[in-house]
């Protein structure tokens, strides 16, 4: 019989039969599969695919794979609980799939670091979203991070061609509507902020940074959300 659990928003508890001293492991490609389904934004697996030929074994560690419609693979790591089939595992951002808890901790410690404020980072209810490049999506700032002519609000993610993540800062002056901090070389995107879109993109590659102007007029090196599946 097969439970499922979960603790804060990942990794996800499973609680596993097996035949013998093997672990079941259609049993996790399949309750991997509708989790990582019901947990994402209007996303749809082909498959997960897991080794065939797992001990049970406390500790141990192994790696599935999880394709996405239309194209795309990505990396689950599962680590067993104990030896009685219990395991737990999560989702790396990688170029085929976003973790947005990571993404909005990514967010917060760099805005942390640059204003010397902390404020919680909601990119929304979804944990998964499909890294599309060319997408992009909104992220509230709860609490609101302030400078002395600005207050931010929101930040803006976008996904660059080859899937990985630079954002810029959604500020509102007062008196003033909402307006968005472009990055350097691109130009200043005006009125309301992006509709809230659902986040995208984390990739599988090392981070890059993205050099953004602050309200404050300095310039400050965001990095880039890297994929960590490796």
């Amino acid at each position: 019989m097969l439970r499922l659990s979960k603790y804060l928003i990942w990794p996800l508890a499973l609680g596993l039969a097996a035949c013998g001293n093997r672990l079941d492991t259609a049993e996790v490609e399949s309750a991997i599969q509708a989790d990582i389904e019901r947990q994402g934004r209007r996303l749809s697996l082909k498959a997960v695919l897991c080794p065939k030929d797992v001990s049970r074994q406390a500790e141990a560690y192994f790696r599935c794979v999880g394709e996405v419609d239309g194209g795309g693979t990505f990396t689950i790591n599962v680590i067993q609980q104990d030896n009685q089939g219990n395991v737990t595992w999560e989702v790396p951002n990688s170029k085929a799939l976003l973790n947005l808890p990571k993404v909005e901790d990514s967010i917060q410690q760099e805005l942390s670091q640059a204003y010397s404020q902390r404020a919680q980072i909601d990119c929304g209810s979804a944990t998964y979203r499909v890294n599309q490049p060319g997408d992009r999506f909104e992220c509230q700032v709860v609490g609101e991070v302030t400078t002395d002519t600005s207050t931010i609000t929101a930040v803006l993610v976008n996904i660059d061609p080859d899937g990985d993540l630079n954002w810029q800062e959604q500020t509102a002056a007062p008196g003033a509507s909402l307006q968005a901090i472009a990055a350097p070389g691109s130009s200043s995107p005006t009125g309301t902020a992006a509709p809230q879109a659902k986040p995208s993109a984390a990739p599988t590659t090392m981070p890059k940074s993205t050099a953004v102007t602050g309200p404050t007029g300095r310039t400050v090196n965001r990095p880039y959300v890297r994929g960590d599946d490796d």
